[in-house]
């Protein structure tokens, strides 16, 4: 297509840039701003026209006139975990289609950064807020309602507002009861301290309600929730293992230990293996959130499995439908699954009978 230039040197107008594509200017408009269904023929022309005329739409203008900024807030907890940063990219693809962007904050774990975090996204004037993660910030979310900003909560619930979770608890007691009926009867649990994160709480929920289940006595369960684990987690649990999980002959003294993160469990597997423990066949361990190097871990990691641009595209959708007037409170939950690898012995007919092979979920999000 020829480029065409306004032939008075003036900025390129979206009347100009209608009247070359052949169509009137709120076409125009509905294409740059997603808001209403154009055909995929129509939205071809137009962006032709946009990129022949080199047309820059003035975003201040156009939002003043529209009251909106079409802006999204997301806070995350630790921008540097592949958790995060993954479901993250999958609320970016989403919003790019609508014509949102994304102003992302990274708490640190650190509800003092997360004040700080929406104090800023609040003076820009963002439509909604994502918090992936987190917890015990009941007074930052109700300082937000003050300002009738939407808000959808990622990977937790808080019973007040919109939100995505996993079954964490659910699958958590599923895999106890696996696990004892595969043999194993001393159990551990190893991970952050549970005020760092609602999903750690129903994860230990889960941990105990399986072992109850299954009549573990208290002489055959380990806690263990530190800050050494959640500051430097492989180091931390290589550094811990020993002192923690093994008697004074260096035997292990669980038959399985369930971590709440996989590098944490790696750290473990491996100050286990260098000390001469034969994992599975003495120890098993167990990881959560099966990240992309837990299956060429070396035994691979049995891991728990949540799907992480799942979580991503789920809430982008939930906050845009509360954006767009549906103030309901919806409640999505997101099915995970059990990666059954080699620092286990759970038989694959064992934990069929337990949990779902399938991801899937419950709750619809347009």
């Amino acid at each position: 297509m020829k480029e065409i230039k306004n032939s008075s040197g003036a900025k390129v107008t979206i009347v100009e840039v209608a009247k070359y594509a052949g169509v009137v200017p709120s076409t125009v408009s509905h294409v740059l701003n997603g808001t209403a269904q154009i055909t995929d023929e129509t939205k071809a022309k137009v962006l032709r026209a946009i990129e022949a005329l080199h047309y820059t739409p003035n975003a201040s203008a156009r939002n003043l006139r529209q009251k909106r900024t079409r802006l999204i807030g997301v806070i995350l907890q630790d921008i540097s975990s592949e958790f995060y940063a993954k479901c993250t990219a999958s609320m970016l693809k989403e919003a790019v289609k609508d014509n949102y962007a994304l102003m992302v904050m990274d708490a640190c774990f650190d509800n003092n950064n997360v004040r700080a975090q929406v104090s800023a996204l609040i003076e820009r004037r963002v439509e909604g807020i994502v918090f992936v993660g987190g917890g015990n910030d009941e007074d930052i979310l109700q300082e937000i309602e003050k300002y009738n900003i939407p808000v959808v909560l990622g990977d937790r619930n808080d019973g007040k507002h919109p939100c995505v979770e996993f079954n964490n608890e659910e699958t958590v007691y599923h895999l106890i009861c696996a696990l004892y009926e595969s043999g194993y009867r001393k159990f551990a649990y190893a991970g952050e301290p549970l005020d760092i994160q609602e999903n750690l709480k129903y994860r230990y929920q889960g941990f105990v309600k399986g072992l109850d289940a299954c009549g573990v006595p208290e002489r055959d369960r380990i806690h263990v929730m530190t800050k050494d684990l959640h500051i430097d987690k492989i180091d931390g649990a290589y550094a811990a293992f020993m002192k923690l999980f093994t008697d004074e002959k260096g035997r292990p003294v669980p038959d399985v230990i369930l971590t709440s993160n996989d590098l944490i469990a790696q750290g473990f597997v491996a100050a286990a293996l260098s000390n001469g423990i034969k994992v599975p066949e003495e120890l098993g361990i167990v990881g959560f959130d099966d990240i992309s190097i837990s299956k060429f871990f070396q035994p691979p990691l049995t891991t728990i499995c949540q799907d992480k641009d799942e979580l991503g595209i789920y809430c982008y959708r939930l906050l845009k439908k509360v954006i767009e007037g549906n103030r309901e409170q919806e409640h999505v939950i997101l099915k995970q699954k059990i990666q059954n690898r080699k620092t286990t012995r759970i038989p694959e007919d064992i934990l069929s009978r337990y949990i779902d092979k399938e991801p899937g979920q419950k709750g619809q999000v347009g």
